[in-house]
């Protein structure tokens, strides 16, 4: 506070009439003061710009105590309330303060987005459809014309599914028969069962080697059945007793099967109706390919017939089984007629015997 009489030892500050950082020139009202004897106004001395305000108005401020401080191009003025009241006190000389530059800090440039992140579409196996459940496809059925085979091989060859390729021949200049399709891939059993068919009928064979045999040769009308020709067999035969072995006529049908050759006897089949003969022919058949034959049909046959049709066979010699006189093979001719075969036995019967036994034979049919 400046001191403005002798006795001046305090003052009140009443006013400011500038504030920090204002522009001053010489002659400005800074601020007013009471003594105890005057208001006065204090004037800047020189131009400059109030650094700081000191006091507040109403504040008593003892002499020499800094009210202002104003800043100027060569030093820094205190205005306080000792010495002359018009004689600011000149501070020592205060190099004016360095205002450096704000220089902003350089800002790094603004690095680009970051390019997307394209991440690629998962790559999807693609996956087979399930396949919809479905039954296993029947085997496929083999029909191969590159071999010779009759039509009845073929025919349980194509039902089996068996390659004819695959079978071994036995029938005339190596055609496959029905027994070589039976034979292929049988299990052990089976087998064992036609090896020992086929002894005994080369056993029979054997018997027979040193009996005087005679054939004959037909051609007849084919529309006739197996009851038929059975029944008007026995009938030719019941007109000669003595080509019987027995006191009963019983005619063998060989009938072939997957266990071997099965030869039921019909036991006088001309003394039944022909439609029961034909009921028991059907069953005989199908129980003898089963290999279920009653035993009371395995015996007692005095002459054996061979149906060679199945095997698209034309003809053959008929074997003379033991105590037989007489056999018959049927074999294929044409769509309308069959071959017919008699085999006789010449120390029962001579060569007329034999041809008049099958002239009544086709006669009959």
């Amino acid at each position: 506070m400046p001191k403005m009489s002798m006795t001046m030892e305090t003052g009140e500050l009443l006013l400011f009439h500038v504030k920090v950082g204002d522009q001053v020139k010489s002659g400005d009202v800074l601020f007013e003061v009471m003594t105890d004897k005057i208001d006065m106004e204090v004037e800047a001395p020189a131009d400059g710009v109030i650094e700081t305000l000191v006091g507040n108005p109403g504040d008593v401020i003892e002499i020499g105590k800094p009210v202002l401080i104003m800043l100027t191009e060569t030093e820094v003025m205190a205005f306080d309330f000792g010495g002359d009241a018009a004689a600011p006190v000149a501070a020592a000389p205060v190099a004016a303060p360095v205002v450096e530059p704000v220089v902003a800090a350089p800002v790094a440039p603004t690095p680009p987005p970051p390019a997307p992140v394209i991440t690629p579409a998962p790559v999807v196996q693609p996956v087979a459809p399930t396949p919809p459940s479905v039954a296993p496809a029947a085997a496929p059925i083999i029909v191969n014309t590159s071999v010779k085979a009759v039509p009845k091989a073929r025919v349980e060859a194509a039902n089996r599914g068996i390659d004819l390729r695959t079978v071994h021949p036995t029938g005339p200049d190596r055609t496959i028969t029905f027994s070589d399709v039976n034979s292929a891939q049988l299990d052990p059993a089976v087998l064992k069962r036609q090896a020992a068919n086929k002894a005994l009928i080369a056993k029979g064979i054997e018997m027979t080697r040193g009996i005087a045999q005679a054939s004959f040769n037909r051609r007849a009308n084919a529309n006739f059945d197996h009851a038929q020709l059975i029944s008007a067999w026995a009938k030719v035969l019941r007109g000669r007793p003595d080509l019987a072995a027995h006191q009963h006529i019983g005619v063998s049908l060989i009938i072939e099967s997957k266990y071997g050759s099965a030869l039921p006897v019909f036991r006088d089949p001309d003394l039944i109706n022909i439609d029961q003969l034909r009921t028991l022919v059907t069953t005989t058949s199908d129980a003898a390919k089963n290999g279920k034959v009653p035993i009371a049909m395995l015996s007692g046959g005095t002459t054996t017939i061979f149906d060679l049709t199945s095997y698209s066979m034309s003809s053959a010699t008929p074997l003379l089984f033991p105590n037989q006189v007489t056999s018959l093979t049927i074999g294929y001719d044409s769509e309308s007629t069959k071959n017919i075969s008699l085999t006789i036995d010449l120390n029962f019967c001579d060569f007329y015997d034999g041809a008049l036994l099958l002239d009544a034979l086709i006669a009959s049919l």
